[in-house]
């Protein structure tokens, strides 16, 4: 198997579809009873992806290329792109623990209907390549976060909330507008941006895969959170189709209270507002500008609340569903490298300026 994995990344072009089919051609008695009993449990399609997900998970990487900074390669966990002192390091044979302790799971987990009915939408509606309820415990920075005691499949409500909402969505009468909205809001949820300086660089990373001591690591669970209140808070916004949102909020999908406690400005009259200048924002505008762009020109954007500043487990200030909200283009630049308490407050103090000078009554 370890021959199979170097093979595949040494090709100028990856395939997981290569390495799949190897490994189960090579595949000891044991681990065939394993895919045979998935697949039977999920069906051929399904337990393929299912499979390719864990193989994905278990062995391989996506470091940004050096020194240029300018995409993704994928490398296996012990491979020279990534040094033995860097917390998501592994070696051959943790990875093949991670991979026989996830197999191990996900035969408990087959017996369960909900949880592969689960495992069927994520496949059916993934957003990312390789997509599962997979994700690390904890955000080591001390010791190898890609190990067999910190990762474990998720199985609450937020992936079944997840995948429920993509599903409805992006089958809706507003089936083009969601899948141009889901577009970019999973590069703004999973993927880095382009960072250049400082000690982390990178540009389209997976957030989890990226070094856990820089600011724009997040965990998997907590991306989903992200993609879960942008949703959330875009069937908030004025003019929002109510039959579709009523809907919404009928199958639990949608939870106003929820959302009304978080960062985000619903307003009494159930309408999202931009936390800068506080008018609504817009789904008609919104939906003819991802419908007819322009290059250049984005009249709403995802922004922090508190910008990225510090390495952090607070849910307020690091890349989480609590730090995150959709912002109209006037907000974003009067925001700039502040927090919207700052610019709030400088907005105040600017206000009570022209009040003190007689320019505003």
């Amino acid at each position: 198997m370890k021959t199979i994995l170097e093979t595949a990344v040494a090709q100028p072009r990856f395939s997981m579809n290569e390495v799949y089919f190897a490994i189960r051609q090579s595949a000891t008695p044991h681990y065939l009873t394993q895919y045979q009993s998935i697949q039977t449990a999920l069906g051929g399609p399904a337990s393929k992806r299912v499979i390719q997900g864990i193989l994905r998970f278990a062995f391989f990487i996506e470091p940004v290329k050096t020194p240029k900074i300018e995409s993704t390669k994928f490398a296996v966990r012990w491979g020279p792109e990534i040094s033995p002192s860097d917390p998501r390091f592994a070696s051959y044979m943790d990875c093949l623990a991670i991979y026989d302790q996830l197999l191990i799971e996900m035969q408990a987990a087959l017996k369960d209907e909900a949880q592969k009915r689960l495992l069927h939408d994520f496949t059916e509606q993934s957003l990312i390549a390789y997509e599962l309820p997979l994700d690390y415990i904890a955000r080591n920075l001390d010791q190898k976060i890609h190990h067999p005691d910190n990762i474990f499949f998720f199985w609450d409500d937020l992936p079944h909330k997840i995948v429920g909402l993509r599903k409805l969505l992006r089958g809706s009468s507003q089936s083009s507008f969601f899948q141009a909205a889901y577009n970019k809001i999973v590069v703004k949820s999973y993927l880095t941006d382009r960072v250049l300086t400082g000690e982390h660089k990178t540009n389209r990373e997976k957030r989890w895969e990226t070094h856990p001591g820089s600011v724009h690591f997040a965990l998997r669970r907590d991306c989903l959170e992200i993609e879960l209140a942008l949703i959330s808070q875009l069937c908030y916004f004025a003019d929002f189709p109510r039959n579709l949102q009523q809907q919404l909020e009928e199958q639990g999908l949608l939870s106003l209270a929820q959302l009304q406690e978080s960062s985000l400005i619903i307003d009494t009259e159930h309408v999202s507002r931009c936390p800068i200048t506080l008018e609504p924002l817009s789904f008609v505008e919104f939906k003819a500008e991802l419908l007819s762009p322009r290059h250049g020109k984005a009249a709403y954007q995802v922004g922090h609340i508190h910008p990225l500043k510090a390495v952090s487990n607070n849910p307020y200030v690091g890349h989480t569903g609590k730090n995150i909200s959709w912002i109209s283009a006037q907000g974003n630049r009067i925001q700039g490298e502040y927090s919207v308490a700052e610019t709030r407050e400088l907005i105040i103090r600017i206000s009570r300026n022209y009040q003190t000078t007689g320019l505003i009554h």
